[in-house]
């Protein structure tokens, strides 16, 4: 901006200092955990005083829960476009993939452990109920696409529906979220918690094999073949030792 030139409005400042103080905190937040993080930190890193920080956030709490509330909004809006495209099941997975591993730069699994220890029972289910919401549905409504289709067999065939799908796909990605190598313009850097290896530079696409082993399993296709599962049926049950027959 041009010296002397003056905002239009002071809802344009006020809406830019939210927006700093909202980055600063998701950084710090996502690198440190909550509890290591101040809200005197965040003002300084951000040049503003604790007390105007507080004009824009009551309390820590109050900061936190925008900073994962924003991140999940922005992961669901990529996550819906994929959801929507006009591709196959694998390959929009494939996409999601890429996508979770390549842009999320958050370490869920202290996301998850500073909203379940540090945060307040109201805040904590209305950021899992966000989390279900942004996250988890536009990914199962791939599975449920699959199942529609007869791409995916259904939850009468094997006991698993679009949801528990997620989550198997999410667990298996899991490890490939919290270690990814950081991006920046110049390319992949490595993550400080994980050491030089040769495979980084191909971590996106080791991240989308995660979609072919979830969709057709490790075994090959004439063991598979031969040690095909039968379909569960809602009336039979798995038997425990001690109901296991007498010899």
């Amino acid at each position: 901006m041009p010296r002397g030139q003056r905002r239009s409005s002071t809802g344009e400042d006020i809406e830019e200092t939210r927006n700093t103080i909202l980055r600063t905190a998701h950084q710090l937040f996502m690198e440190y955990g909550f509890r290591a993080v101040s809200t005197r930190q965040i003002a300084d890193a951000c040049g503003l005083t604790q007390p105007a920080l507080y004009h824009y956030f009551s309390d820590k709490q109050d900061l936190y829960f925008a900073v994962v509330k924003e991140s999940i909004a922005k992961s669901r809006a990529g996550l819906e476009r994929i959801a929507h495209r006009n591709e196959s099941v694998p390959e929009r997975l494939r996409l999601v993939a890429r996508f979770l591993v390549s842009t999320n730069r958050i370490d869920i699994g202290m996301m998850l452990h500073d909203i379940e220890h540090e945060l307040h029972a109201r805040a904590r289910a209305d950021l899992y109920q966000e989390f279900h919401a942004g996250m988890l549905m536009p990914i199962a409504s791939i599975f449920e696409d699959g199942i529609r289709q007869g791409f995916l067999c259904n939850e009468q065939t094997y006991g698993v529906d679009a949801l528990m799908a997620t989550d198997l796909f999410m667990n298996m990605l899991k490890r490939f979220i919290l270690r990814a190598p950081r991006l920046s313009s110049a390319g992949f850097e490595a993550s400080p918690s994980l050491p030089e290896t040769s495979y980084q530079p191909n971590y996106l696409e080791q991240a989308e094999q995660v979609v072919p082993v979830l969709l057709f399993g490790l075994a090959s296709r004439k063991v598979d073949a031969n040690l095909a599962l039968p379909p569960i049926h809602p009336s039979e049950g798995l038997v425990s030792e001690a109901e296991e027959p007498a010899q």
